[in-house]
């Protein structure tokens, strides 16, 4: 069990910070955008000012870049000041002074879903009046509070490009802009998911096909991170030679050799994709346009050639990424 920590945060780490050594990119860096929803079921959309989200997770404890960060799912968040205020208000419940009993169960009606792990606690409780009278605040919350904030889980679900994470953000709040707020703080006690949405934007590099060609396992990180809700238009051009030793006889283009390549599903040579390590791969060619319905990091490969031999060559590849139509967008 002890090395499990290390495993997240060196996978965690190589996850965000390596990058093909084949890639030339020029993609600069932009801002995080999110769309935040409230516990009132409201939704604003906001820049993220701060760079990490730290979380406490069984293992230990990660920081994780929110660059990398594709939803939140939050938990129940209860402040400190709150937790001691539900703490006092349950110990009065077993006063032997009425009123005491009667404002501490107005209290924590007034507190609602945020008391209500620990009235389930008291409502088995050995002291009868306190678990009586915390059973009977339970029925009243019940009928004031929408289920959905009766289910908080106690840990907050991170979803990132690589894998989820659950545990418990360690901040109370989250730094964020708003046109309409200004800075704000975002308390998590207040949001029920967080949504960050990438920015459009322009790359180019360079796909080698001695290292992005030769197999079936070798595709090239592309650096962007792709929403389901955006459109890509990606171009290539170049040449790639599948059997370097008989040079230039068995050339090939984005689109693809007339045979087909390594594992047969795509031809020899071809430039294909996919979202996400374990993603369905999908044909490129030399120019694509489209929506994948995925979200998730862009890995290409050239088609290795059926020989089992290492191809030579590369191929030169734009993409543009934006939240709206691009289909018209003229190939430089």
């Amino acid at each position: 069990m002890g090395r499990i920590p290390y495993i997240l945060a060196l996978s965690l780490s190589v996850a965000v910070s390596t990058r093909s050594l084949a890639q030339e990119s020029t993609l600069p860096s932009r801002p995080n955008i999110a769309e935040v929803r409230f516990g009132d079921g409201s939704v604003v959309r906001m820049t993220l000012l701060q760079e990490n989200l730290e979380v406490q997770t069984k293992y230990g404890k990660l920081q994780i870049p929110l660059s990398d960060v594709r939803r939140v799912e939050f938990g129940l968040h209860v402040t400190p000041e709150m937790n001691q205020q539900i703490a006092q208000s349950i110990k009065r419940l077993g006063s032997g002074v009425y009123k005491e009993r009667d404002v501490a169960s107005k209290d924590l009606v007034q507190v609602g879903h945020f008391a209500f792990p620990s009235l389930q606690k008291a409502s088995r409780s050995s002291d009868q009046e306190v678990s009586y009278r915390a059973a009977s605040l339970i029925k009243q919350i019940s009928e004031r509070v929408s289920p959905e904030l009766l289910k908080l889980r106690e840990e907050d679900v991170i979803h990132t490009t690589e894998f989820t994470i659950t545990g418990k953000l360690t901040s109370q709040t989250i730094k964020a802009h708003s046109p309409h707020f200004g800075e704000v703080s975002l308390k998590l006690s207040e949001l029920r998911t967080m949504h960050v949405r990438q920015q459009g934007g322009k790359v180019e590099l360079v796909v080698d096909a001695a290292k992005h060609g030769s197999s079936l396992d070798q595709w090239c990180d592309s650096g962007i991170i792709v929403d389901a809700s955006q459109r890509m238009l990606i171009t290539a051009d170049g040449q790639v030679d599948l059997w370097p030793q008989g040079a230039g006889q068995y050339m090939a283009v984005p689109k693809g050799y007339n045979t087909a390549g390594k594992g047969g599903q795509f031809m020899a040579g071809a430039l294909i994709g996919k979202i996400g390590e374990n993603g369905k791969a999908f044909y490129l060619g030399d120019r694509y346009d489209g929506n994948t319905n995925e979200e998730g990091r862009l890995y290409l490969l050239i088609v290795p050639s059926p020989w089992n031999n290492a191809s030579t060559g590369t191929y030169r590849v734009r993409i543009q990424t934006d939240n709206n139509t691009i289909g018209a967008a003229k190939t430089p």
